[in-house]
C-alpha cells in the first residue's frame, strides 16, 4: 500500500469509456476495443456513443449524410459484427459519461477516456481531465465530499496498418 492510499481517496476500479459517432464501426474501433478489453479488462470497457437532438433533427427531414445510424443501430452493428455486449455500449456523452448508466459507484470508481490522437487536443489537461499513466493514484470519478469530477485520458495507439481511431 502506498502511504498516500492512507490519506486520500484512492479509486480502484477502471471505467473505460472509448467514446466516439462510430457511423459505422469499423477494424480499426474494435481493435482499439481489443487493446482495452486486454489492458483494463472487458468488463471495464465500454463503447459511449450517443444519438443526440442534432442527429435526431437531420433524421426528422430525412438527412442521413453525416450520422446515418441512430444509436439502436450503432448497437446492433457494434453488437453483431464485433461481439460486443450490448450492455457494454451505452448512450452516454463520450467525453462525460454517466458511470451509473454502467452500474458503477462514481465514489469507488474512475473513469479513464480512450481517445485517439485526433482526439487529444479536445481534452486539455486541468482540474478535470488528468493524463493516465500506469503509476497514478486514481481519484473517484466524483469526490463524495465535494461533487469535484475527475476522469483520465487515455491515448490508445496506433491499429495495424497505421489505423487511427
Amino acid at each position: 500500500m502506498r502511504i498516500l492510499e492512507l490519506f486520500e481517496a484512492v479509486a480502484k476500479t477502471p471505467v473505460v469509456f472509448y467514446g466516439g459517432r462510430f457511423q459505422p464501426m469499423h477494424k480499426g474501433h474494435y481493435g482499439v476495443y481489443k487493446h482495452l478489453s486486454e489492458k483494463f479488462g472487458a468488463n471495464n470497457v465500454f463503447i459511449a456513443t450517443m444519438f443526440g437532438k442534432k442527429q435526431q433533427q437531420a433524421h426528422t427531414v430525412g438527412d442521413y449524410t453525416t450520422d446515418p445510424f441512430t444509436f439502436q443501430e450503432k448497437a446492433d452493428i457494434i453488437s453483431t459484427m464485433y461481439k460486443i455486449p450490448k450492455d457494454h455500449i451505452v448512450e452516454t456523452m463520450p467525453y462525460r459519461p454517466d458511470l451509473t448508466k454502467v452500474g458503477r459507484d462514481p465514489a469507488t470508481n474512475y473513469v479513464v477516456l480512450a481517445l485517439g490522437d485526433k482526439e487529444t487536443a479536445r481534452l486539455k489537461i486541468g482540474n478535470v481531465i488528468q493524463e493516465y499513466n500506469k503509476n497514478i493514484l486514481p481519484e473517484p470519478s466524483v469526490n463524495p465530499e465535494t461533487g469535484q469530477e475527475r476522469a483520465y485520458k487515455y491515448i490508445v495507439p496506433s491499429q495495424a496498418g497505421g489505423i487511427n481511431a
